[in-house]
């Protein structure tokens, strides 16, 4: 019996006996003050309904774990869902970028795994699955910008430009609102960086705070890419591709 206690003899544990869960007790006796031990006091009592009580908390915790990893994986479903729909939202207003946000997370995949091939810059798959994720975040601010400057054909003033700039700013700022506090802080922060700075330049020239090389978060690099690729190849109200 002593052989098959979980934890060893030491520090006794538990076996099962039938239907019986015995719990054992060790202790050891180690008389006089040279010490060396001379025996142990084995103590066996009957702890069925205690294991039983345990074994029931144990079902509920991994019930109550799995309903809550569904809950969390339903909300971060809808989160997508709503995403997506203020992009699409985006590219109805928007005459300019019409199916730029799958071309744009297309062109973002095959980056992000020819980055892993290459093996030059450090990414995890994990670190590319969320930047492919956090890709159709990175235009939303432009549900704040006027239509008028949104679909204007010509050349900007300063003024128009200046408020179109401002579309990366207040996409970091509507990821955060929409993904805080659901989503892990990893993902989150990817997003915000990716939606914030992917105007930004290697040279210091972009915005919204005129980051110079790897200053700019490695994602928003991989989504500036992405999205002045697409513009380059797309056709547009103002130049053809």
């Amino acid at each position: 019996i002593v052989s098959s206690f979980e934890g060893g003899l030491s520090s006794g544990g538990k076996y099962r006996l039938g239907n019986m869960t015995c719990v054992c007790d060790v202790t050891e006796l180690a008389p006089g003050r040279r010490g060396g031990r001379r025996g142990c006091l084995i103590r066996i009592r009957d702890g069925t309904a205690e294991q039983r009580n345990l074994d029931i908390l144990a079902d509920y915790n991994r019930s109550l774990n799995e309903e809550v990893r569904k809950a969390t994986q339903n909300i971060r479903d809808m989160q997508q869902k709503i995403v997506l729909g203020m992009s699409d939202l985006i590219e109805n207003r928007d005459n300019n970028t019409g199916g730029h946000v799958k071309r744009t997370s297309d062109i973002i995949r095959i980056l992000v795994e020819e980055i892993r091939r290459q093996g030059d810059i450090s990414l995890t798959q994990q670190e590319a699955k969320d930047i492919v994720r956090a890709a159709p975040t990175h235009d939303l601010g432009k549900l704040t910008i006027d239509n008028a400057i949104l679909n204007k054909p010509g050349a900007f003033t300063d003024e128009e430009y200046g408020i179109m700039k401002s579309h990366a700013a207040k996409s970091g700022e509507m990821v955060k609102i929409l993904l805080d506090g659901v989503e892990d802080e990893r993902f989150v922060q990817v997003a915000c960086n990716v939606a914030r700075y992917h105007h930004e330049r290697w040279d210091g020239r972009g915005y919204p705070e005129g980051l110079v090389g790897t200053m700019i978060p490695l994602e928003a690099r991989i989504m500036a890419v992405a999205d002045v690729y697409d513009a380059l190849v797309s056709k547009s109200v103002y130049k053809e591709p």
